[in-house]
């Protein structure tokens, strides 16, 4: 196995030129088709992260910074710091997963700053949930478990993925354990440890979904699907390379505008059924099958009440979501000025 970086080795890792202005240079996704024949569109998006932008130009990502708050999560979801071992690593993986993905929090907080990537760290997260059920995408999710399981004692790395709509657009944790290798994935709401082997394929099963992860020797790297009754559906590829936090950081940023953002989007797993909300379109899927419907109401009763967001805050980002379309386009066009 690549060795992970040490918990030594995350707190000394900066972004590069930390003392002048940084210009990030994104590339915006575009993707139509199965992932094997994509036609990959990039429109070059520069964002630049002057000192127009808070005072601070880029975040300066360090796992261990964040101790109180993964004391305090742990606390909330009714564990207290133990022993690395297998059954915790499970069990705060599991217990994680009452955070939400959602990108209500995210929408929001782009549209009310002026920072062209303002990142939700743990503290905001931890306060968002208590004080409206809201979680976060796959980044912050991401980083916070991060937090969390460093705290714990774990030795762990965040991992990029690469979706049917871009590279380097999901994120993931991988944590090390007894010679052993696991996938930590709390973006996409899976809420356990999966082992990778380059082998054999794994298999693992939810209360919604079977997920098998291969392993493609042709590219060295692991692709992970879901199935239902004989059918599987890929969903991501990574590898089991882990990124620096400065790389991490610049997917990040990069994600503030890609299609994801141009609309709602919720997912959470509940009563074994995995709850899923984009724009006004539901679905809910358990073993027996899944639950398909279009109707604004139904999302909105489903956001309410399942997720327990306020219909408020909905609104809120579906009105942030044009003032976020305008930044983008400033953004977009800020090159050729």
């Amino acid at each position: 196995m690549v060795p992970l970086l040490s918990r030594v080795d995350f707190s000394l890792l900066k972004m590069p030129h930390s003392n002048v202005p940084f210009s990030a240079k994104l590339l915006y996704n575009e993707v139509s088709g199965p992932a094997s024949t994509n036609s990959l569109h990039r429109l070059e998006c520069f964002v630049y992260c002057t000192d127009m932008f808070r005072g601070t130009n880029i975040y300066h990502l360090r796992i261990g910074e964040y101790t109180r708050e993964s004391r305090e999560l742990l606390h909330r979801i009714g564990l207290e710091p133990q022993q690395p071992s297998l059954a915790y690593l499970e069990e705060v993986v599991r217990k994680y997963s009452r955070l939400p993905y959602e990108n209500i929090s995210k929408i929001l907080k782009l549209a009310r700053e002026d920072h062209a990537a303002p990142f939700r760290m743990p503290d905001e997260i931890r306060a968002d949930f208590d004080r409206a059920r809201l979680g976060g995408t796959c980044f912050s999710l991401t980083y916070y478990l991060l937090e969390i399981l460093t705290f714990c004692g774990f030795n762990c790395a965040p991992v990029m993925g690469d979706m049917k709509w871009g590279e380097n657009v999901h994120c993931a944790i991988l944590v090390d354990y007894q010679d052993q290798r696991y996938l930590v994935d709390p973006g996409y709401m899976v809420h356990q440890p999966l082992r990778i082997s380059k082998d054999t394929r794994q298999r693992h099963f939810t209360p919604h979904s079977g997920i098998e992860i291969r392993f493609d020797p042709s590219v060295e790297r692991y692709d992970l699907y879901t199935f239902r009754s004989g059918n599987f559906t890929w969903r991501y590829r990574f590898s089991d390379r882990p990124v620096s936090m400065d790389e991490f950081s610049r997917h990040w940023a990069e994600s503030f505008y890609k299609p994801t953002m141009h609309g709602i989007c919720l997912t959470r797993v509940q009563e074994n059924s995995m709850i899923y909300v984009h724009n006004d379109y539901t679905k809910i899927t358990g073993h027996s099958g899944s639950q398909k419907q279009t109707s604004r109401d139904v999302a909105e009763k489903v956001i309410r009440h399942r997720f327990g967001i306020s219909l408020e805050l909905v609104e809120e980002a579906r009105a942030a979501l044009e003032v976020n379309r305008e930044k983008e386009n400033r953004i977009l066009h800020s090159d050729s000025d």
